[in-house]
């Protein structure tokens, strides 16, 4: 064992607020700097300024102060150092580098800036060297703090889990009152998956020092993961108060309010950002994005290219740079794009969808299928993906195939997200399992196997197992939900969410307490979730599908139509079940041309769903004058869902109509 980690693990007593910290930022200096210069008159002038400008958050302001001080008075070390770390606070570890260089050429000694030296390597990346500093024998007592709190960085960064948890544990010992300490505890506990540990941490920081923009940054963030966007805008706006001019904070800030769909402030907010840093590729990727959006992908290009490379290894970024290949009809260049980002995302359905669309407009068909097929091999499967690999399995000539899969997306069921089946052998995973039980990656796979096979019970024997061992963790609560509601037992299912969603409420969690509701009649809890859900996450395409059905069952026409018609401006026209719900909507209204106009979209585009030819039916049956083309679609619907009770109905209804107008077929 390195004799850096036994000095780590053999650390002992309490530690006082950074010597260095206090000297630097009050005008103390020590015997180092007096040897090189005292600084002048003007010099300290500039300090002090710098000094003001620091403690009230402006950081960036008492940089240009330093740089005054340090230019009137070039070899006052104190100066160096104050510069440092403000490049530091700024994550610039290469200017911070160089002035702990010149600092240390004036005469400071190197050990007692090893701390700062190490947190300036880690920030370029250069991990081993900035381990080697951390891990020093000679670091003074004052600074240790300090260090194990990079190490710790640098551990994590290194996927040294072990390691990072004991420097942290080290500094906590040291220093724990420190909120930058808090934060990167909280960040580490988050990377770990243990969430809730993640956002106790974050809010001691933010206890601790209210106005720590680092802190109220990532208590934003920690919002934002626990309950949406929406939530998330305050944290922010906090931290823009205290400096406007923060780049990480303008940059979540903006990425936010672009995913909530508020484009144009995103937009203001990313010109900020470029306006402060000319050079930053997140902003230029949030307007790439918006002009991808808007279909100006030229501009979209344009934009991607400037953020140079730095972003290309982003799944986010892979996937909008496939999308511009696409729509320039760059097929090929788009499946070298998706194609990597399955290799990242091997369970993300979303970029095997894109990769499927691109493979087949490549004139790829059965490839196109076979990317889809771990999809859709099991029930639950998503209706477009069901319908794109039927299409693609009919480009192919195979017809059987291609029928199958088009039934079943006519069927409208949705799956879950847990709903991709492991390949791997069910004894194989068991054996996994034995050897590695308290393994969750290991485990969950093994109880997806036990669920897919119908061991619902030895599943959930698992599922509870592996939520008692990881009470912080949001996905274990959700597979004990899913494992208890393929049992039927919707009452465990609602407590494990009530679980998951107190540590996060997702997408997924949302979904699941809404079907978990809606499957023991509490319909108007379940409008609760929803409505809760979409405060938070207003631009969510999935809860806002919900919550327009919810209002087509009690029949507020106009609420639903103004949701539907917010979706089909957002994801085009081609959602079947959008459209059906439009032609619903407007049929309910009474507005019978529009309804049939959105009905007879939704019937070409699925002309095989039993949904969509019983409500463009329903439609074509209030005009009145086109009762036997509305006869023929809800015989159509009744054909393919014999046991539905309201296609009966509306059939009935069609066949009266048709005999009271002497119609001979009608009987």
């Amino acid at each position: 064992m390195p004799a850096g980690i036994l000095q780590l693990k053999n650390w002992t007593g309490w530690t006082v607020v950074s010597v260095l910290l206090a000297m630097v930022f009050f005008g103390v200096t020590f015997a180092g700097s007096q040897a090189a210069s005292s600084g002048n008159a003007d010099a300290r002038a500039a300090f002090e300024r710098a000094q003001e400008f620091r403690m009230g958050g402006d950081v960036r302001s008492a940089r240009i102060e330093l740089m005054n001080a340090i230019k009137e008075d070039p070899d006052w070390i104190a100066a160096r150092l104050a510069q440092a770390q403000i490049l530091l606070r700024l994550s610039d570890g290469i200017g911070a580098q160089a002035e702990l260089n010149r600092a240390i050429g004036l005469g400071h000694p190197a050990p007692a800036v090893r701390h700062l030296y190490g947190h300036a390597l880690q920030l370029q990346g250069n991990l081993r060297e900035a381990r080697a500093q951390l891990m020093a024998g000679d670091i003074p007592f004052e600074h240790q703090a300090y260090a194990a709190r990079i190490l710790g960085r640098v551990a994590m960064f290194s996927g040294e889990d072990d390691l990072a948890s004991r420097a942290f544990d080290r500094a906590i010992q040291l220093e724990p009152e420190n909120a930058d300490l808090w934060v990167d505890v909280s960040r580490f506990r988050l990377r770990s998956g243990n969430q809730a540990g993640a956002i106790a941490a974050v809010d001691e920081a933010v206890r601790l020092d209210p106005g720590n923009i680092s802190a109220l940054k990532t208590r934003g963030e920690m919002v934002r993961f626990q309950f949406g966007l929406k939530a998330a805008l305050p944290w922010f706006e906090r931290a823009l108060q205290i400096d406007p001019n923060d780049i990480p904070v303008l940059t979540e800030y903006a990425a936010t309010l672009g995913d909530m769909g508020r484009m144009k402030e995103m937009l203001i907010v990313a010109r900020r950002v470029i306006s402060l840093d000319g050079k930053n590729a997140r902003a230029f990727f949030m307007q790439s994005v918006l002009a991808a959006r808007a279909g100006e992908y030229g501009l979209a290009r344009t934009l991607m290219q400037k953020t140079e490379g730095r972003l290309d290894d982003v799944p986010a970024v892979i996937l909008v740079q496939g999308v511009i290949e696409h729509a320039e009809g760059n097929y090929n260049t788009a499946i070298e794009r998706f194609r990597r980002l399955n290799s990242m995302q091997p369970h993300n359905r979303k970029a095997q969808n894109l990769l499927a669309r691109s493979l087949y407009m490549a004139g790829d068909a059965r490839d196109a299928a076979n990317v889809l097929r771990p999809q859709v091999a099991r029930d639950g499967a998503e209706p477009y993906a069901l319908w794109q690999a039927g299409r693609a399995m009919e480009a192919a000539g195979d017809r059987a195939a291609a029928t199958g899969w088009l039934n079943r997306a006519a069927s409208h069921r949705v799956g879950r997200d847990t709903a991709l089946k492991t390949e791997t052998p069910l004894t194989l995973l068991q054996a996994e399992v034995s050897r590695n039980p308290g393994n969750a990656r290991i485990v969950i796979p093994y109880i997806r196997a036990l669920s897919d096979r119908g061991d619902h019970a030895a599943a959930y024997a698992q599922a509870r197992k592996l939520q008692r061992a990881n009470p912080g963790v949001s996905d274990a609560h959700l597979l004990v939900a899913d494992v208890s509601m393929a049992r039927g037992d919707y009452r465990t299912a609602m407590a494990a969410l009530e679980k998951a969603r107190q540590i996060r409420f997702s997408e997924p969690v949302m979904l699941r307490m809404v079907e978990a509701l809606r499957a023991q009649g509490e319909m108007q809890r379940s409008g609760e979730i929803l409505a809760e859900y979409l405060h938070h996450n207003p631009a969510s395409i999935a809860a806002l599908r919900w919550m327009a059905y919810a209002h087509l069952e009690t029949e507020n026409w106009n609420v639903a139509r103004r949701i539907l018609e917010n979706l089909r401006a957002r994801i085009g026209p081609n959602d079947a079940l959008v459209m059906a719900g439009l032609a619903q909507a407007y049929s309910g209204l009474g507005r019978t041309d529009e309804a049939i106009r959105a009905g007879s979209i939704a019937y070409y585009v699925q002309p095989s769903s039993p949904v969509v030819s019983h409500l463009y039916g329903r439609a074509l049956l209030a005009d009145g004058s086109r009762t036997k083309d509305a006869a023929d679609l809800l015989r159509k619907a009744v054909a393919l869902a014999p046991d539905n009770q309201m296609y009966r109905n509306s059939l009935q209804l069609a066949e009266a109509t048709l005999r009271r107008n002497g119609d001979p077929e009608s009987g």
